[in-house]
């Protein structure tokens, strides 16, 4: 069985990740430290609190594990004890990833340097809304100088309403 990641971009396209993104995204475990920043605003907290986002930290120990079965991959993410998971699948309409009653599909445009998570649309309780309503996301993947793979992820509320959560940095 090839990887969803092997499926999405193709062989070749897999192929042009750095070494640090293609070695996650063959699944396992992964250990590293992570800066994480917290919500703005009460309807953040909300939403960080039903999702399971990390609390805010310095820095924090970080373990996850992406299982991988014949629909997709489950990843499990432990910021310092406080775990939250997701699951990515390839559905008709693209990538998907659902973190409790949130599903959003996303494009994920990849090059040598590494990959973007870009969402593209997205359901709450399996309710179609509206792009502009969709909480503000920015996720990179790339590979340090050391060869550890690098993580920044920022979660915002559209309509100026906060963030949610900010996390970056590494694991091996």
């Amino acid at each position: 069985m090839s990887g969803l990641f092997v499926r999405l971009l193709g062989e070749d396209g897999f192929a042009r990740l750095p070494a640090a993104v293609q070695r996650l995204h063959q699944g396992g475990t992964f250990t590293g430290e992570a800066e994480v920043g917290g919500p703005e605003g009460f309807v953040a907290r909300v939403v960080g609190w039903l999702v399971g986002f990390p609390a805010p930290a310095a820095a924090v120990p970080v373990r996850v594990t992406i299982e991988q079965d014949a629909d997709g991959e489950v990843w499990i993410r432990d910021f310092g004890g406080r775990r939250f998971r997701s699951r990515m699948a390839i559905g008709a309409a693209g990538l998907e990833e659902r973190f409790g009653p949130f599903a959003f599909r996303v494009a994920v445009p990849a090059d040598d340097t590494g990959l973007r998570v870009v969402v593209r649309g997205w359901r709450v309780f399996g309710i179609p809304l509206p792009l502009a309503l969709a909480p503000l996301g920015d996720a990179v993947e790339s590979e340090d100088a050391a060869g550890r793979f690098r993580f920044d992820v920022a979660v915002g509320l559209p309509l100026g309403m906060g963030q949610v959560v900010r996390y970056r940095g590494w694991l091996v």
